[in-house]
């Protein structure tokens, strides 16, 4: 049997195998890359293993429930944590003043006792001398109110100017705030002074009473000027308006308002004077507000101790009688002068002039926000105090 399929023609050379004499064809080693392959459409489409391949049903999106976060962890109830914990602590400040006030004027006592003052003499306030009284109240009135104030800002970790605002308002904006600020808070003690001679008229009279006092010496009416014009106004506008306005302005303007204006007025610790005095505050706490600048309030507040102090300064340099007249005349020109800068201002405001450039401000909402307030530790003890303070003034 002829076998040709290893045997190749003569003069032909072996480039590929051969199977019967016959070349066989074999597939290149390194076939070259087709370029751009012509697709094939079948109908049906077919998978991978040539069965038709149908539309499969949409799968719906899965949604989950928002994870609900712990109760301590609620916004909301955070919020009314903080705004309890601002104001009882505030509260517990303001508290703070009194018994700094009675141990530094225990101490004072004692020392000018040892340095021979006599506290027995006929010209005496509340068993002080004119002088040392009112150099005492200085003191303490800067100790009691700006310490503990200052120790609420430090420890708070506030930032002393987020709370002491100097915005400008302009000179004679500020000018005409200052008067109208002052005639306000005087409209404003036209009912409250009818309320405070009712609660005088039922015996409840807790003031100090300065019926008595003699005439003073100009050096007396110096130190009375000193501790009630320049030193009060100051450390009660640093304390009142300036932190506690502003801590408590997050949760809106007018909480920070009532709420400054109540403690300010509880801070006196007489019945007698609360309605004077928390009519003043409002006004004061209102002002600052407004026009975020405490130097309106504070030379406001020196206006309104300066014309209320000046007939008793006056009687010892002039005399009784001069001093009224001086104190009855300058009190009607700065009266006027408010109500004239109060008409002055609705005019520029009614003209287009603002007078205040941002409004009242709603801040933060609070669930009761109201009653975190004033339902707390500080306040409650605050409270209990003040009671307690005005009954031993009553009957002292």
């Amino acid at each position: 049997m002829n076998d040709n399929r290893n045997h190749t023609p003569a003069g032909q050379p072996v480039t590929q195998p051969l199977y019967n004499g016959q070349p066989v064809y074999t597939a290149p080693q390194n076939p070259a890359p087709v370029q751009n392959p012509t697709p094939v459409y079948t109908y049906p489409p077919q998978g991978g293993n040539g069965a038709p391949v149908y539309a499969q049903p949409v799968q719906q999106p899965v949604y989950y429930a928002p994870v609900q976060p712990p109760k301590w962890a609620d916004p909301a109830r955070l919020e009314q944590k903080e705004l309890r914990r601002a104001a009882s602590r505030l509260s517990f400040a303001t508290m703070t003043s009194l018994p700094i006030q009675v141990l530094w004027t225990t101490l004072a006592t004692l020392i000018l006792t040892v340095c021979g003052v006599n506290f027995m003499g006929p010209n005496t306030i509340g068993d002080f001398p004119p002088t040392a009284y009112y150099l005492i109240s200085s003191i303490a009135s800067f100790l009691s109110i700006v310490l503990p104030f200052s120790f609420f800002l430090f420890f708070g970790k506030r930032k002393l100017s987020d709370t002491v605002l100097v915005e400008k308002n302009g000179v004679l904006n500020s000018v005409l705030l200052v008067f109208a600020g002052l005639a306000v808070s005087v409209l404003m003690n036209i009912p409250a002074n009818l309320i405070s001679q009712l609660l005088e008229g039922a015996g409840l009279n807790g003031d100090a009473n300065t019926a008595d006092l003699l005439a003073m010496t100009p050096v007396q009416a110096l130190t009375m000027f000193v501790s009630v014009v320049l030193v009060a106004p100051v450390t009660e506008e640093f304390a009142f308006r300036s932190v506690t306005t502003a801590v408590m302005r997050r949760w809106g303007d007018w909480p920070a308002v009532i709420f400054s204006a109540l403690i300010f007025g509880m801070a006196h610790y007489s019945i007698q004077s609360l309605p004077v005095v928390l009519m003043a505050g409002f006004v004061m706490a209102l002002l600052y507000v407004r026009t975020r600048n405490i130097w309106v309030n504070i030379f406001v507040h020196m206006l309104n101790n300066l014309l209320a102090t000046l007939p008793i300064a006056l009687e010892g340099l002039v005399g009784a009688d001069a001093a009224n007249i001086a104190s009855n005349l300058l009190t009607y020109i700065v009266y006027g002068l408010g109500l004239i800068a109060l008409v002055v201002l609705l005019i520029r405001n009614f003209t287009g002039h603002k007078v205040f450039r941002t409004p009242m401000q709603r801040g933060v909402p609070v669930r009761g926000k109201a009653l975190w307030m004033f339902v707390n530790p500080g306040f409650i003890c605050y409270y209990v105090l003040f009671v307690v303070m005005c009954i031993v003034t009553l009957y002292s």
